[in-house]
């Protein structure tokens, strides 16, 4: 009887044991389908999963890569291409016939921006000021005689009617009026044709001030009535449609740059725009601190490339080779290391580090890692790499295809 009762205690307890392993086995299988992350790391996605995280793929291919130099430089006015605008001697601005252009605006060569005028010697002005007082003080006093005969007129014509003085007093008083009027006429007639001669002599003492170069003004300091001397510019103007950018390139790789007819340059701001340059100038003498030589580039501007802005070079060496490129945006970085995720099969991906090279635009060349033909992850890469996503992705359903 005890026998029995041991045998069926110890089975009771096999059970039990059986059955709390097969829930464990259980809850790891549901912790991995809500996961979606199998045993060997690879993350698998349904269609509809695919479709709400906006995971995109393209096909890692293989392009012509030629080897090259990188560097990095600065944006420059070209030579010639920036010109400072002085007046010519000391002097005031005019701007009557002119409209002086505003900061940032366009000019072209030769336009008018403004005319500088030459003062007169102190002694001159003090001499025009003093006569044109005088001429004022004739015209005031021609006037107060006008409207005082003009009064006596008016009072000599109530007395001849009334019979009061006779007919050629009136005819005196109408006279005197005339000559008032004659002097006031004549007075501001002097006036006006010495303003006249002042003008005359005022116009030739102007000078023209024109654009020098074709541009963009970025900087000003001209206004009308401005007092100036030819010590102080009044503008800056560059032509930006076509500047040097000045790559700095390391000595050991001096007889390289030599050799090259151009270079693609790339502006931070928008590295998807890259910029053919030619080759102007490779410089004679080495930065002593960090052992560079400048090498200039002309490059034609469409605006994006902004003066005294940094920029990214790479000169071109040699003839192409195949390379394979994706986009810079499938590459994922953490602590230094390069990663992609690749998708081995439909709707399994994988993640794979890679060997960076180069970048070319929106494209990273890779070095290592990756097969040409191999559909890499270019939207949604971050996605994946969440373990925030990796968290919420619902059970699948029985049935559901992956």
């Amino acid at each position: 009887m005890r026998k029995c009762v041991l045998v069926i205690f110890l089975c009771a307890a096999f059970t039990a044991c059986e059955s709390e392993a097969e829930r464990e086995r259980e809850a790891r299988r549901q912790v991995q389908a809500k996961t979606a992350v199998a045993p060997d790391g690879s993350i698998h996605l349904t269609a509809g999963q695919i479709r709400t995280n906006n995971i995109e793929t393209v096909m890692a291919a293989e392009e012509d890569v030629a080897p090259s130099i990188p560097a990095v430089g600065r944006v420059k006015p070209r030579a010639g291409g920036e010109s400072q605008v002085f007046a010519p001697f000391a002097g005031r601005i005019v701007a009557e016939s002119a409209s002086i252009p505003r900061l940032g605006g366009s000019v072209q060569k030769n336009d008018l921006l403004a005319e500088v005028e030459q003062l007169f010697p102190a002694s001159e002005r003090l001499q025009v000021k003093t006569t044109s007082l005088q001429f004022e003080t004739d015209i005031s006093q021609a006037r107060q005689e006008l409207d005082l005969h003009q009064k006596e007129l008016d009072r000599a014509h109530l007395l001849y009617e009334g019979g009061a003085i006779p007919q050629k007093q009136l005819q005196t008083a109408e006279f005197n009026l005339k000559q008032a009027q004659v002097k006031l006429d004549g007075a501001e007639r002097a006036k006006a044709e010495y303003d006249a001669t002042i003008s005359q002599q005022s116009q030739q003492r102007r000078t023209e001030i024109r654009a020098p170069i074709s541009g963009t003004v970025v900087a000003i300091d001209l206004v009308n009535g401005q007092q100036v001397d030819p010590s102080k510019s009044l503008m800056t103007i560059v032509d930006v449609r076509t500047v040097w950018v000045e790559l700095a390139v390391h000595e050991r790789d001096l007889l390289k740059a030599r050799r090259a007819t151009g270079a693609d340059v790339v502006a931070p701001s928008n590295p998807n725009r890259i910029y053919r340059a030619q080759l102007v100038n490779v410089g004679a003498v080495v930065d002593p601190q960090n052992r560079t030589v400048p090498v200039t580039f002309s490059v034609s501007n469409d605006g994006g490339l902004k003066l005294e802005t940094y920029v990214e070079g790479r000169i071109p060496m040699g003839a192409p080779q195949k390379a394979i490129l994706i986009l810079a945006s499938a590459v994922l970085s953490e602590e230094g290391v390069s990663s992609v995720f690749v998708e081995t099969e439909p709707g399994v991906f994988r993640r794979r580090i890679v060997m960076l090279g180069q970048r070319r635009g929106e494209k990273m060349v890779i070095s290592g890692g990756l097969q040409a033909g191999e559909k890499v992850v270019s939207v949604g890469a971050q996605a994946l790499n969440s373990e925030t996503l990796k968290g919420l992705i619902p059970v699948l359903e029985e049935g559901e295809q992956r």
